[in-house]
């Protein structure tokens, strides 16, 4: 049957898939037929596949521009092992294995190629791209491009016009999340204003969301997510808005934290911890997501208000991704509203403060001998800036500086410092040869890399010597601390990014104070619409899918608390006779297989990714309620739960559910 269809056919080919996933055709068929396209579909749905699948399809090579090494890294590993040949050009490579991977794109023998959105600004992958433009040109994370959403990074704004001095044709940009503002100026920064938008995918069933009031203060919230971890050990995730909150909820027996502030080494266990607990609960900042897959996770719990319904929805739609149901819950509290205005209002620094930051960074250059690069923490420059209330605020007002091309902030350098040892190196070596403890191992190995030349002063990053050595960041720390002064010496040098003026003679920037105030207010609206959405009486759902753009005016989800609050829902008594005893038959033939998300899948005809990898589609039960939609399949699965028609039990750690014996009798009442 695949002859006669070649996307078939290269689906089961290059991906071993039978079927596509909701969404996924309409997608790569329209970028088949040579579209520009803007989709906006969320994490889970496949979005990867309906770039990929036509990358192979085409002639030439697709250039894949992501904003994460590890995310390129992640995806061209899991290409190559299908045997898809992929590569990646980033700063982990040296010049001749970029220019390799480069080659081999020219030549054909490369069909997706990664690399960050920086990377095109390069003498040299410009020149090469000019060359060999790419058959297409992929956007991902493409929300990046747009100051009016998240994540937003200045390097994604100089795309379009790479694209259009290296003459790409084709353009297709890719987020989970992104407004239908959002979306617009996606099109207006590639320079692709008839770009067509496609957004879908964003119900999701399974997830039932609630919002509690908690305006007790500190102590109601603690009462609340006690209560909700009490139930059975599942999966769970709580997002808090800052790092001393997070750090607050890991003092809690049970609960582990995650934030960008911790060490490398704790911040890796912490995710070992989540992937691989069969129940882990992991309280973290936004710094934990992206690239994180644990398709389990029951319950999201947001401790405090996020700062946009975007942010939001991308955290709690990290739960129930196996197609089961799951729990989102936004602890509500006015006060928190005053936490992220604060938060906004450090990341977007008035106009004034910005001009000191640009002074005093001016004055420490031109005070060198030979005026060049700023080495300076932002700490550091906060003690010096008049008005300045955090580092934080310094950094954002840096930000600023840069995206209006006043400085340069040259690549984040963590952990350096300059190594040499006190002691003859051959001598050394063979004390330590058997490297019966950290030190010895540190000592033997680093010699054994640099030889003789080790008496010389070395740059070295903590990251460079956990590599040589074999040692965690953590070890090497402690080795340098108790071996310098004796054995060697270690000078930690300058971590962070480096500062450089673009014109030395400029001596205010040109400023738009009108247009940072907009940002400011925009910033604001953003999270009004989060508190709007926490007072809000409507379905949960639809106000996020309307949110992003998704038509949801006659849906609702049917299971939030809104939904659920809803005296006048009959559902059985609104549902045919015939249609409750096919769901209970299901039910019984699955005998307490899977769970109630998943048996609605099934009912439903669902193509998730799930369903698929599961074989589910091929089930006699498949699709036979898909004259019902899908949503009301769900609400017809929970009434007869409540009825007690159906149960829940228990299986291998997993919530699922059978016949009971009422409903049995329903089900043999003639």
């Amino acid at each position: 049957m695949t002859g006669n269809d070649p996307l078939a056919a290269g689906l089961k080919h290059y991906f071993g898939y039978d079927d596509f996933l909701d969404h996924q055709r309409q997608v790569i068929g329209k970028i088949m037929s040579g579209k520009d396209l803007c989709v906006v579909m969320p994490t889970g749905a496949g979005k990867s596949l309906c770039y990929q699948l036509p990358a192979l399809l085409a002639e030439g090579f697709t250039l894949v521009v992501s904003p994460l090494i590890a995310l390129m890294f992640d995806q061209v590993q899991s290409l190559r092992r299908r045997g898809i040949p992929a590569a990646f050009i980033n700063s982990t490579l040296s010049f001749g294995e970029q220019l390799a991977a480069a080659n081999a794109a020219a030549a054909g023998e490369i069909k997706l190629l990664y690399v960050a959105p920086e990377r095109l600004q390069t003498d040299f992958f410009r020149d090469f791209l000019c060359k060999n433009p790419p058959e297409m040109l992929v956007v991902d994370e493409a929300h990046c491009i747009s100051e009016w959403g998240h994540d937003f990074r200045p390097s994604y704004r100089k795309i379009g016009s790479s694209a259009a001095e290296c003459g790409i044709r084709r353009i297709c940009a890719f987020t989970a999340t992104a407004t239908p503002l959002v979306c617009r100026d996606i099109r207006t920064q590639l320079q692709r204003e008839n770009m067509e938008l496609l957004v879908a995918g964003f119900r999701r069933p399974n997830l039932s969301f609630r919002v509690q009031n908690c305006s007790g203060g500190r102590d109601a919230k603690l009462s609340a997510l006690k209560k909700l971890l009490a139930g059975p050990e599942v999966p769970v995730i709580i997002y808090a808005a800052t790092r001393q909150a997070v750090d607050e909820l890991s003092a809690i027996p049970g609960v582990t934290g995650y934030h960008a502030g911790m060490s490398i080494d704790k911040r890796n266990a912490a995710q070992e911890y989540f992937m691989n607990d069969p129940a882990p609960v992991l309280a973290a900042t936004n710094a934990f997501g992206m690239g994180i897959d644990r398709p389990d996770v029951r319950k999201v719990i947001h401790y405090q208000l996020p700062g946009s319904l975007e942010a939001y929805y991308q955290e709690a739609g990290r739960a129930g991704r196996d197609g089961e149901s799951a729990e989102c819950t936004l602890l509500f509290s006015y006060s928190d509203r005053y936490i992220q205005k604060f938060l906004i209002e450090m990341n977007n620094p008035p106009p004034e403060l910005i001009r000191n930051v640009y002074r005093v960074v001016r004055r420490k250059i031109l005070a060198m001998d030979t005026p060049g690069i700023l080495e300076m923490p932002a700490s550091a420059l906060a003690e010096e800036v008049p008005g300045a209330k955090s580092d934080g605020q310094v950094s954002a007002a840096l930000g600023i500086l840069e995206k209006l091309g006043c400085i340069r902030r040259l690549a984040k350098r963590s952990g350096y410092g300059t190594l040499r040892f006190l002691n003859d190196p051959d001598r050394l070596r063979i004390l330590h040869q058997e490297e019966k403890t950290q030190r010895s191992r540190f000592i033997h190995r680093v010699i054994g890399k640099a030889g003789r030349s080790v008496v010389n002063e070395t740059g070295y990053t903590l990251d460079e010597l956990s590599q040589i050595t074999e040692l965690s960041v953590e070890q090497v720390k402690r080795v340098l601390s108790a071996l310098s002064g004796d054995v060697l010496e270690w000078r930690s040098g300058f971590s962070g990014r480096a500062i450089e003026l673009t014109d030395l003679h400029l001596e205010i920037p040109e400023l738009d104070d009108a247009e940072l105030s907009r940002q400011l207010d925009y910033e604001i609206s953003r999270l009004d619409e989060v508190v709007h959405y926490a007072v809000s009486g409507r379905c949960r759902q639809k106000e996020l899918t309307g949110y992003f753009g998704e038509n949801s005016e006659q849906w609702q989800c049917g299971c939030c608390d809104n939904c659920a609050g809803i005296k006048n829902d009959p559902v059985l008594s609104g549902t045919a006779e015939r249609d409750i005893r096919i769901a209970l038959r299901a039910a019984d033939i699955f005998n307490g297989r899977i769970g109630v998300g998943k048996l609605g899948q099934i009912l439903s005809g669902s193509r998730s990714a799930s369903i698929i990898a599961g074989n589910w589609h091929r089930n006699q039960c498949f699709g036979v309620l898909k004259h019902l939609k899908s949503t009301k399949v769900e609400q017809l699965l929970r009434s007869l739960l409540d009825q007690g028609l159906l149960e829940r039990v228990e299986r291998n750690g997993y919530p699922c559910v059978i016949i009971s014996s009422a409903g049995r009798r329903r089900l043999n009442d003639k």
